[in-house]
């Protein structure tokens, strides 16, 4: 720690807020002040700063829960069960009220807000938590933990610093994120296009849905649900098959996910080439190609969103545990291209393909870096020269 660096705690720094308890009756207001819950923090939009959320309460609501409003740069996070491990930071934008599996933390006048979020972005609230069923932290805790802290100028050094390399991350992600878009309206274009050669069919026709392959040993590879992650479109990795039974495939086969939410969530992949037999979750639907239907055009007709719409309408079941019958799956309507234009559309989309994984690399790259530079700089180990505040200044 350098010598301009104070040792200290974060209740020395800032004041540890709690959450107001949110019955029923008082949830669903839409004007007024935000009262805000855990699941507010994975709404598009909140990553970072917490800018809408799905209830409000009146002034009169906040007097019969005796709520306690916090102001404006209160860094929150949540402090009990599931949701404390996921480590999620969120700033408030504006006066709030927030629930009791929430906590928060007004900075005082020796550090900075944003400088706060960031140093709470380190602390990894789930290695101190309270063991026992459901982990939790509390104010007790929280306010006892120990930290280096900079002089305030340094420390809107590295605030600047900071959100530069955010602000280049966001470009870089909404490249990426444009990209994909593009994606899905292409090859919605080319699935549709239509020809002189094209015929109308089904899927059972054109491929073969659920193909009977020979009985697998334990030995042989075989991918659960994890491995299959929507955009990639090969089988990310395979595990020991042992005694599980399920689908049986092969190079090239395509892995349909059958459940909910994995096909809505457009859950599906080919087998890389190499793989040979291997086996693959019972709440997986075979495709495999034929001579009217490359393997390689049906992983692009199965990952299309017209496919999965139609694919999740034929879901039956209750509710949260529905799932689509392979008979269905083959039975949905296919626009045939030729194979010669089954092989354009391939290559088309191979391209995007790999312009978008370049794009997701990038954006990776970038925030390993800035995960990197983060702990440096919270560390004292790299230190931004005074000369920068020149810069601060003509900013």
């Amino acid at each position: 720690m350098r010598d301009s660096w104070t040792r200290t705690t974060i209740g020395e720094v800032a004041k540890c807020a709690g959450g107001t308890t949110f019955p029923n009756e008082f949830q669903g207001g839409r004007s007024g002040t935000p009262f805000v819950k855990v699941s507010d923090m994975n709404k598009s939009g909140n990553e970072r700063y917490l800018i809408t959320s799905n209830n409000c309460v009146s002034d009169e609501d906040i007097k019969s829960l005796k709520a306690r409003v916090w102001p404006k740069d209160t860094v929150v996070f949540a402090k009990v069960g599931a949701a404390l491990l996921t480590e999620k930071r969120r700033i408030l934008v504006q006066d709030t009220i927030f629930d009791n599996n929430i906590m928060g933390l007004v900075p005082g006048d020796a550090i900075d807000a944003y400088f706060l979020f960031l140093l709470m972005e380190i602390v990894k609230l789930g290695d101190f938590a309270q063991p026992g069923a459901v982990p939790s932290v509390n104010n007790s805790i929280v306010s006892k933990l120990e930290i280096d802290l900079p002089p305030i100028a340094e420390q809107r050094r590295i605030v600047d610093l900071m959100s530069s390399v955010d602000s280049y991350i966001a470009a870089l992600q909404q490249q990426a994120d444009t990209a994909r878009s593009a994606r899905s309206a292409v090859l919605g274009e080319l699935l549709s296009a239509g020809g002189d050669k094209w015929t109308e069919t089904t899927l059972g026709e054109a491929a073969i849905v659920n193909p009977q392959l020979p009985a697998l040993d334990a030995a042989a590879p075989f991918a659960p649900m994890d491995a299959i992650h929507v955009g990639r479109r090969f089988v990310t990795y395979f595990e020991p098959r042992g005694q599980r039974s399920g689908a049986r495939a092969s190079n090239g086969d395509v892995l349909f996910a059958r459940i909910t939410p994995c096909l809505e969530n457009g859950k599906v992949a080919q087998v890389p080439d190499g793989v040979g037999p291997c086996g693959g979750s019972t709440e997986f639907i075979v495709i495999r190609g034929s001579d009217k239907m490359t393997a390689d055009f049906a992983y692009y007709w199965a990952s299309s969103s017209s496919t999965r719409d139609t694919a999740t309408g034929l879901m039956t079941g209750t509710t949260g545990r529905q799932r689509l019958s392979w008979q269905d799956l083959a039975r949905i309507p296919v626009y045939l291209p030729p194979i010669s234009e089954q092989s354009r559309i391939v290559e088309i989309m191979n391209s995007m393909d790999e312009l978008i994984q370049s794009a997701n690399k990038a954006v990776a790259d970038a925030k390993n870096l800035r995960s990197g530079l983060l702990s440096d700089l919270l560390s004292g180990d790299h230190e931004i020269p005074e000369s920068y505040d020149r810069l601060l200044g003509a900013a």
